[in-house]
């Protein structure tokens, strides 16, 4: 209990936005919470609410449904727009049968679970299209920015899946809009541990969003809530910005916050012991 307090102080000096929450439990209710808070407020001066979603962090998802459904909050308001979603060898849709879509998830944990009055339009469903990959861009710029994006964190350090580049100038880096690309080998790997590591059954391609309409958020939240997101966090903390570990570009935002769980803090205190 020392360590892990001594821990938290020593990152607390890094000047960094960041808010600490006791488990995963905490990730969930805290995302569900604003999600729900945000899209009242807004309701309530008849304004439009837009969110980019992640999947991963993912429990909040039915615990935001069950809020809306108990406190009657309309979602019909609500733009959602997705950060990613797998795709096949031909750079289509894998099926939303598929364990591992992204659309399939969100469809059995979010928009099928709110009551129907209160549901989501389906025209206000969006996930970047690799029929055409410029829509995103074109929605979130009319949008004039999500209100708040909400991400996890990569191994590797990407968000969504803006994978890292080697020697890419920052300013290009941020300039990257929505696109498909390959996963990369850590994110196919890490993926497979939810599926008993079989890392050759996950798709090889994907289309995310980019790093410049990420950026365009009023708000961004950035959630580490598993133990093997601990050296990320180090990274976060005290690495120099750059397109090696792409969540530093985003977190050295005044805008963006860092929303993390004493498991991950304490593997940050306890990395000491890897280097002695």
């Amino acid at each position: 209990m020392d360590n892990d307090n001594k821990g938290i102080r020593e990152i607390l000096k890094t000047g960094k936005n960041i808010n600490i929450l006791d488990d995963r439990t905490g990730v969930y209710e805290s995302i569900a919470g604003l999600m729900a808070d945000t899209i009242k407020k807004n309701n309530e001066y008849g304004r439009t609410t837009s969110f980019i979603l992640p999947v991963g962090p993912r429990g909040q998802y039915r615990r935001f449904a069950a809020l809306c459904n108990s406190r009657r909050i309309s979602c019909r308001n609500l733009v959602t727009v997705n950060m990613d979603e797998f795709l096949d060898d031909d750079d289509h849709y894998i099926c939303m049968s598929n364990p591992v879509s992204f659309r399939g998830f969100m469809k059995e944990n979010l928009f099928d679970l709110l009551d129907s009055d209160l549901a989501v339009k389906p025209e206000n469903i969006y996930f970047p299209d690799p029929e055409n990959p410029r829509e995103t861009g074109k929605l979130i710029q009319e949008l004039g920015g999500a209100d708040i994006c909400f991400s996890g964190v990569g191994i590797n350090g990407h968000i969504a899946f803006n994978e890292p580049v080697e020697d890419m100038p920052i300013g290009d880096f941020m300039g990257l809009e929505t696109r498909v690309l390959g996963v990369s080998r850590d994110t196919m790997i890490i993926t497979s541990l939810k599926y008993n590591g079989f890392v050759d059954l996950i798709p090889r391609r994907c289309i995310t969003i980019g790093m410049k309409e990420i950026a365009a958020s009023k708000k961004i939240n950035i959630y580490l809530e598993h133990p093997h997101q601990a050296a990320a966090l180090h990274k976060i903390l005290y690495s120099k910005p750059s397109a090696r570990f792409p969540v530093t570009l985003i977190t050295r935002m005044e805008k963006s916050g860092l929303f993390v769980t004493r498991e991950v803090i304490s593997g940050v205190s306890n990395a000491d012991r890897l280097r002695s």
